[in-house]
């Protein structure tokens, strides 16, 4: 991991985030070609559900290996936000410290979700998972003042088990006993007449 390139991994949540055709808007490629190359994370298998990209250069004959970093990032903790109107990428790091603010909240204990939508976006789909212990409590801290609509958030339990968590335009704190193993979490929602929605989920 510490061999890629900022450059790389910069191109890689742009295609990640608007697809292949992106690249070739760029001048200068030759090819770009899906790769079945694996990633992992000192030695373990980390497991990405979209293909890495092998992009060829003109007047290069090696090609150069693009990964999906919006989802790699995220798996690495981080939040990633594309503003297409100001051509930015902004990653927004988690943190296993047992101190950290985000925006207002001063929280205690590991941020295992990190939720927003993007600046002039009217939606959000977001997913991850994180690892819990027994005993142990998933504190969401909701903002959101979002209008004509609604977000869901689906909450997966090492066994499969559901539950649901409706936003609309309120704040709200929620908490969730957890077991040990691996929680999987889907953000989705649409709001037409605008707003913003940020979820942060703290371990404790």
């Amino acid at each position: 991991m510490k061999n890629f390139d900022v450059k790389s991994l910069v191109a890689g949540v742009i295609i990640g985030t608007l697809g292949i055709t992106t690249v070739f808007a760029a001048t200068g490629i030759k090819s770009v070609i899906l790769s079945n190359t694996k990633v992992t994370l000192n030695g373990d298998s980390l497991p990405l559900s979209k293909s890495l990209i092998s992009v060829t250069m003109d007047n290069e004959q090696n090609a150069i290996l693009y990964v999906p970093a919006n989802e790699l990032l995220e798996k690495l903790g981080y939040t990633v936000n594309y503003n297409g109107v100001k051509n930015t990428v902004d990653l927004i790091p988690g943190n296993n410290s047992s101190h950290e603010v985000n925006g207002d909240i001063i929280s205690e204990g590991n941020v295992v979700m990190n939720l927003t939508n993007n600046t002039n976006q009217m939606n959000i789909a977001e997913s991850g998972s994180f690892e819990a212990e027994n005993n142990q409590t998933l504190t969401l801290n909701v903002t959101s003042d979002i209008k004509g609509g609604s977000v869901d958030l689906f909450l997966f339990d090492p066994n499969g088990k559901e539950q649901r968590i409706t936003i609309g335009s309120a704040n709200i704190t929620k908490e969730i006993a957890l077991k040990k193993g691996v929680w999987q979490y889907n953000c989705s929602g649409v709001f037409k007449d605008g707003g913003n929605v940020k979820i942060v989920g703290i371990i404790k």
